[in-house]
């Protein structure tokens, strides 16, 4: 007489079956090389990265950079309406507080115009192009920021006022009463 297989008997090696299966299966995948998709790297000289800022942020950049720059000799504050250039200057061995009111605009490669509305001495209000030409005889800041008493406004360089380790910074919006100012940042590539 035949003898009869338990069930149990085919359960086990069809386990021990399955078991070297999925061990040849892993073996396989891991032996195998990886298949890597490498897209093709562009040469772009530039790389730009889009920046979106408000009122508080610019706020906080303009006192950072003007307390590093300027020793905290001038504050910038961007307000619901314009834009604010804060001072003290010395007159006749008097200090006094000095106020600029600006409209900032953007130009067409980037870079930044404030055109001068209002300039304060004290409570005095100063005729706009008298008083941006003793600003331009006594300023002393960054090589970017150009004063333009003839034009009655502020031209600021982004570029070279920006220009660190590769990075520049061009402005594409200022949108005061908005709240958005958007910019891009641009990285020059290796």
């Amino acid at each position: 007489m035949k003898k009869r297989r338990s069930v149990w008997f085919w359960f086990f090696w069809l386990l021990v079956l399955a078991i070297l299966a999925g061990s040849a299966y892993t073996a396989y995948l891991a032996l195998v090389p990886t298949r890597a998709n490498y897209t093709a790297v562009t040469n772009n000289k530039t790389t730009n990265i889009d920046l979106t800022l408000n009122r508080d942020q610019i706020n906080a950049l303009s006192k950072t950079y003007l307390t590093d720059e300027t020793n905290g000799k001038y504050t910038v504050t961007v307000t619901d309406q314009d834009v604010l250039a804060q001072t003290t200057v010395t007159i006749f061995g008097q200090k006094m507080d000095a106020k600029l009111t600006m409209d900032p605009q953007t130009t067409v490669d980037g870079n930044v115009v404030m055109a001068v509305k209002k300039v304060e001495l004290g409570k005095l209000d100063l005729p706009v192009n008298v008083a941006m030409g003793y600003i331009k005889s006594m300023y002393s800041g960054p090589k970017g920021v150009t004063i333009q008493p003839d034009q009655q406004q502020i031209a600021l360089d982004l570029n070279q006022l920006t220009k660190k380790n590769g990075w520049t910074v061009r402005a594409d919006q200022l949108d005061v009463k908005g709240n958005r100012f958007t910019f891009t940042g641009v990285m020059q590539n290796a």
